[in-house]
C-alpha cells in the first residue's frame, strides 16, 4: 500500500510540474454534452428520490419523533 501511494504521488508530482501545452478547444457541441448529462443527473436523482420517497419519510418521521420522546422523558 505505501508504495502504491508513493508511486502515485510521484507520478501526480511530475505530471502537474512538467506540464506542457495542449493547443486543444472546446468545440460547442463538448458543451451542450455536459449539459445533458447535469440534465440526465438530475432527471435520475429525481427519480431515485420518487422511487423512495416513501422510505425518506418514514427515516426523518422516525427520527424526528423519537427526539421528542426523548425530550418528553
Amino acid at each position: 500500500m505505501k508504495y502504491l501511494l508513493r508511486f502515485f504521488s510521484f507520478n501526480l508530482f511530475f505530471i502537474t510540474v512538467f506540464v506542457q501545452n495542449a493547443w486543444a478547444y472546446i468545440d460547442p457541441g463538448t458543451g451542450s454534452y455536459i449539459f445533458q448529462i447535469l440534465i440526465g443527473l438530475f432527471v435520475a436523482a429525481g427519480y431515485v428520490i420518487k422511487i423512495f420517497w416513501r422510505s425518506i419519510l418514514t427515516f426523518f418521521s422516525n427520527l424526528f419523533s423519537k427526539e421528542k420522546n426523548k425530550t418528553k422523558s
